[in-house]
Parts: structure tokens; sequence; C-alpha cells
């Protein structure tokens, strides 16, 4: 193996790479392992490569697939990469035993990830036996997990070990992968099993710590290694020398022991050459972290399962502060990191689907963030992020519109954040091209996107479950609604506007099918029942589209309500959009669900229209000062009181259902590494109840 290789014909003759994949057993003291292991490496960091490396392999891994049942040389080097990482812990500073171990892990993932695409476990169940050689007769899956867990807690990240750090994370997303290939559910496997129940608390505690701080440093890929990557992009694939440093060619490069000052020289020569823009998209580590973190966290949520991933990232706490309240019921040790850090990561990456789902785990269930996050006096630098997502997604089916708009339902449960997002003013604010708006609170643009959402759904979706978390968003906002905006009060009332066409033309199609029916009953079509069952479907299906229209205007007007009984003194602009738009009301102030609700709307009408009738003026300028002035002395006990419009957001009884296949989904399109689509069942069942 002494040259360098410059075809893929080089790569399938390999003879170490033959040996190992063959029928002889090597024991995990051969020296074979040494020279197998010597040799310059690169990650892909794209599926694209990834997808390359496993053709290039696919004739090894089938052959190793076929002999290693006999041969246990998968086994052995799961003993070598053990001891070898081990020795690493206490001499993290030997750059070539760091390239060793990262070698030896890289071949690990590669074989892991092909037993688990072809057949999920079975080619693996042999590691899960006990082993009299190992300490306490755990099995050697075990140890190869807590060994990865170790690497990943103990050893330093720096540009030496790196790469090795992004191995043990692809090492893991691969091992956990059963989820994603497996055609049973995920909570049988013996991976899970040793991952969930098997590891030490202590170490799962400082294992999701450390991966949680990896996602907060958002450490950038070393120079060298993100200019490999950027190189084998762009370049020639039919041939490992044109490639350059390719994932193949790469991949079998010899290097020399003393490879730490070759590989100094090329980080020297290289880092000046690239731009930091381009460092700033290489953050892989962060990247697996998180994806890591969702996998975990989401997997075995009910009670009968306790999950402590789940335990450890929804009751870590500041290191700034330390709360006294923490559940003493909990065996988990529990961690902190620094809120601060956590929180501005967060703002700078809540565009992104992975970190909005973070962000919903943690002020759903970490009582202790998501009172940091309220408390922010630039909460601002979050929630603009957020609403510009639900702004500017074009799908509207998108699972990151739902986590977002969740995001925002949760903070409007509580009256600090209703309040202080109406103190907090935005300037001109560049995305939102609907229509120009020189200044505006962030209280009022989030009511007006979140308004838009509603219009939108309601002309396109129909989707009942959106439009009623942007409503119990709103009404829980409600009661705090502060000098509105004149877009915003126009935007509330147009959405009742549309509301009640809607419900005029429901109406309509009713009385047309009755109609119909009825013609059909008259000329005796029993005959046809099938006909009459068609005709009968249309109508029960308008019935329940003229409810849902009906339970949307309800709570817009409780909406309205609520904002005229807390806070009209503060609402010109409402009144003012009541008074021109009175009209659109007429219709319903008779009917049963909407009397009681329009009876204040219509106290506060009648008040502010006798005032504006006693001036001769009638300019908006003079009817608002009009407006103003009067709604100080404005009578609020003339307004029948309404409980308060309080909504608390409540999970599925079965969250698994849509959180497994919604981070594998995640995970698939956003690791970097390439997964057979014949493999991957998850996406395929119409639930997952693991």
């Amino acid at each position: 193996m002494g040259a360098q290789y410059s075809s893929v014909s080089d790569l399938k003759s390999n003879e170490y790479l033959s040996r190992f994949a063959s029928e002889e057993s090597i024991t995990p003291t051969d020296p074979f392992w040494n020279q197998f292991l010597s040799f310059r490496l690169q990650s892909p960091f794209a599926a694209s490569q990834s997808k390359l490396l496993d053709e290039l392999c696919a004739t090894y891994l089938q052959q190793l697939e076929s002999n290693n049942p006999r041969a246990n040389n998968y086994g052995a080097l799961i003993e070598v990469f053990v001891r070898l990482a081990t020795t690493l812990r206490d001499e993290c500073e030997d750059n070539s035993l760091v390239w060793q171990t990262y070698s030896a892990l890289f071949v690990l993932r590669s074989i892991t990830k092909y037993f688990i695409e072809i057949d999920s476990e079975p080619n693996l169940s042999l590691y899960f036996a006990p082993q009299e050689n190992l300490l306490e007769r755990t099995s050697l899956m075990g140890v190869f997990i807590d060994t990865l867990f170790r690497t990943t807690i103990i050893l330093p990240v720096t540009s030496y070990s790196y790469a090795l750090h992004l191995e043990v994370l692809n090492t893991l997303l691969s091992l956990l992968a059963i989820q994603m290939c497996a055609k049973e559910a995920a909570f049988i496997s013996a991976i899970y099993t040793i991952f969930m129940h098997r590891l030490d608390p202590l170490l799962i505690s400082e294992f999701t710590r450390t991966l949680l701080e990896h996602f907060m440093k958002q450490t950038e890929c070393p120079a060298f290694l993100a200019v490999d990557s950027a190189t084998r992009s762009t370049t020639d694939s039919g041939s490992l020398y044109k490639i350059g440093q390719s994932v193949a060619s790469s991949f079998w490069s010899v290097m020399t022991l003393g490879m730490s000052s070759s590989t100094t020289n090329v980080a020297e020569e290289v880092a000046p050459s690239i731009e930091s823009a381009n460092i700033l998209r290489n953050r892989h580590l962060s990247n697996q972290s998180i994806h890591l973190l969702l996998i975990l966290s989401n997997h075995f949520t009910s009670d009968a399962h306790r999950n402590p991933y789940r335990l450890a990232l929804l009751h870590f706490t500041d290191t700034q502060d330390t709360p006294t309240n923490l559940p003493d019921s909990e065996p988990l040790p529990w961690f902190s990191v620094d809120y601060r850090c956590l929180y501005d990561v967060l703002c700078q990456t809540v565009h992104t689907e992975q970190s909005t789902l973070l962000l919903y785990m943690l002020l759903h269930r970490n009582q202790h963030f998501r009172a940091y996050v309220i408390s922010r006096s630039n909460i601002d630098q979050i929630v603009l992020p957020i609403l510009r997502v639900i702004y500017t997604t074009t799908d509207g089916n998108s699972h990151h519109i739902y986590m977002s708009l969740i995001i925002l339902l949760i903070l409007s449960e509580d009256d600090y954040f209703n309040r202080a997002i109406h103190d907090i003013k935005l300037k001109k604010v560049a995305w939102y091209t609907e229509r120009s708006i020189n200044e505006i609170s962030l209280g009022g643009l989030l009511i007006a996107i979140v308004l838009r959402t509603i219009q939108y759904n309601m002309a396109r979706m129909r989707d009942k479950y959106l439009h009623t978390n942007c409503l119990a968003a709103l009404a829980n906002m409600s009661s705090q609604f502060q000098n509105l905006h004149t877009y915003v009060t126009q935007r509330i009332i147009s959405l009742f506007n549309l509301l009640a066409r809607k419900h005029s033309k429901i109406l309509e199609l009713i009385q047309q099918q009755s109609k119909q029916e009825h013609t059909a009953s008259a000329m005796a079509l029993t005959d046809h029942p099938q006909t009459l069952a068609s005709n009968d479907d249309i109508l029960n299906d308008y019935i329940q589209d003229l409810s849902i229209i009906e339970d949307v205007m309800r709570m817009v007007l409780e909406i309205i309500n609520s904002c005229l009984i807390h806070t009209l003194r503060l609402n010109s602009n409402l009144i003012y959009a009541l008074l021109y738009n009175r009209d659109i009301f007429d219709n319903y102030r008779t009917h049963p669900n909407f009397q009681d609700i329009l009876q204040n709307i219509d106290t506060v009408i009648v008040y502010f229209a006798e005032k504006v009738d006693q001036s001769a003026q009638r300019s908006a300028e003079y009817v608002k000062e009009i407006i103003e002035s009067n709604a100080k002395q404005f009578p609020l006990d003339r307004l029948k009181k309404f409980p308060d419009l309080k909504f608390k957001y409540v999970e599925e009884e079965q969250p698994e259902d849509f959180f497994v296949p919604y981070v594998w989904t995640l995970v698939y399109k956003s690791c970097k590494l390439h997964w057979s689509t014949e493999s991957v069942f998850i996406f395929k069942q119409p639930s997952n109840n693991s």
C-alpha cells in the first residue's frame, strides 16, 4: 500500500481490504491492524460523496457480510477501536493515534451502516451477547457505544480531532438509523435498549450536555478539511488522482505515522484561501450533534418507557443560576449550560427546522429555559426569524410552519411576553413585502403575519389544525393588544369580512344542494340510491365547512371583544376600523352563534359613532382624534364580561407518531450521509409507534 492510488480499479484490488473482508479471522492483536489503519482518509461531507464511497466499497461489504459470521473481523475491529480510543483519551495530543482511531471508526461506521441498511440487526446480533473477556460480561456493542460516548465527552475538539469527533457522531447516527430502516418498531431493538437502558446515567447526562455544547459552539470545520470537501464536490469523479483528496483517494491513501507536520502545513497553506463565508457553512459537528439530540430525545417519550436523554435535555439549568425547584423524583444527574450562549445560537439558527424543533422542545418542557427566553429584552431576535419562516415558507403543509406557530402559541401563554412584544418597535422589515410599513411593534407584526396565515389557510388548505393554533395564539395575546397599527386592525376586520363572505357562499351552496335533493326525491329516484347517497355526502361536507367557518368567525369576534374589554383605551385604530366597517356585522347580530359577543362590539360602535356624529368634520385624522379623546372616558362597565381567552398547547397522546418520522426526515435530508431509498421504511408507514 505504499503508493498513491490514481484510479477506481486500485481501490477494488486493495489487498488489505480483501484480507479484511475474507474468511480469514484476524485477531485484535494481529500486526495487520497497524498497517490496515495507517492511511489518510477523509469522511464524506455530502450525501453524493457518501453514495460514491458506498458504491466503491460495495464488493468488500458484500464479502464481509458473507464471511464475517465465521471470521468476525468486524468484532475484532471494534475491539481494536476500543483499545485505540481508550489509549487516545490519555494521549490526546498524539496526532498519529488520532488518525488511526479515526480510520478504524470510519471503517466500522461504513460496515455498520451497510448492515443496518440491508437487514437491520441480524448481522449485528452477535455483538449484543455478553463477552467473557470484557468487564462485567457486558456486550461488545455496549462497550462500543460506551466508548463512543466517552470519546465525545473527554477528547478535546481540535483541528486534528475534529474529524474523529464527527465520525463518532456519524457512527452513532448509523446505529440509531435502525429506527429509520427497520420494518418493525424500534422499541424492540437491542441497539436502542443499550442506548436507553444499559449505559451509566451520569455518562448519558454528560453526553447530552456535550452534544448541546457542540451545537452551542458552532465549531467550524478546520480549513484543510473544508477545502478538501469543497474540492471534492467540484471535481471529476472519473479518476481518483483528478479528484484530488476525494472520498476514494483519501480513503486508501497510505500515510506515514509522522503525518502531523505535513497536515499542519496543509492547514497553514490552505486556510488563507478560504473565504469566511464558506467556512461558516461547514459546521458539521454542530449539525450532527443536534441531529443526535433530536433522535435520542424523541424516542420512548411515553411514561411506560423513560428516556434519560429527554429527561436530561428538558431539565438542564443555567450555569449562571441555581434553581431550587428541580424534580427530586428524577434520578438522572442534571447538568448546566450557559443559557445566554444557547439563546444566542438559537436566535442565529432558528430559521432551520432542526433548531426550530429543539427550541420547541425546550420551550414546551424545560420550564427554566422557557422563563429565561420570555424574560429576554431582545426577544425580537428569536421571534423575528420565526415570523419570517411563517411568512416566506411556500409549502403550506410544511412541518416547519406548524412548529413555528406552536412556538408562538407556547410563548403567548405568558402575559409578560404578550405585553413586552408591543413595547419593541421595529423599523422597516425588509422581508415583509406585502406592504411597506415604516414602523410597527413586534406584537403588531406578529399579529399581522398570523392573520395572513389564517387567511392563506382558509383560502387554500382548509387545515383546521393550523388555524386553530393561529387563533389560539391570537386569543392568548388579545387582552394585551396595545397601540395596534392601522394595517393590523385592517387585517383583523378583513379576516372577518373574508369569513363572512365564505359563510354566505356556503349557505347558498347548502340551499342549492337541499333543493337538488328535494327535486331528486320528488322525481322518485329511489332506484338510484348511489346518487342520493352522493348528494347526502356533498351536503354533509357543506354543513361541516359551515360549522368550521362559524367557529373561526366566533373566535375572531372573541379576540376583538377581548381587546375592547381589556385595552380599549390603547387601541383607537381598532375602534376606527370597527366604525368604518360596521356594516359587515349586520347579518350576524341576531345569529345565535354571534349575538352575545356582538353586543359588546355594538356598544362600542354606537358610543363612538355618536361622538363622531356630533362633529361636523369627517376626515380620518379628525375622527381618530375624537376616538382617542373619548376612549379615555368610555364607561367600561357597559361591556359585558366574558371569561378570559386562555389556551394552552398540549401534545397529542402519541407524539412519537409525528415526531419520530419528522426527525428522521430532517436527518435523512441534512446529515450528509447517503441512505439507500430501498432500505428506508419509516417514511413508507402510515404511523410509527416506536
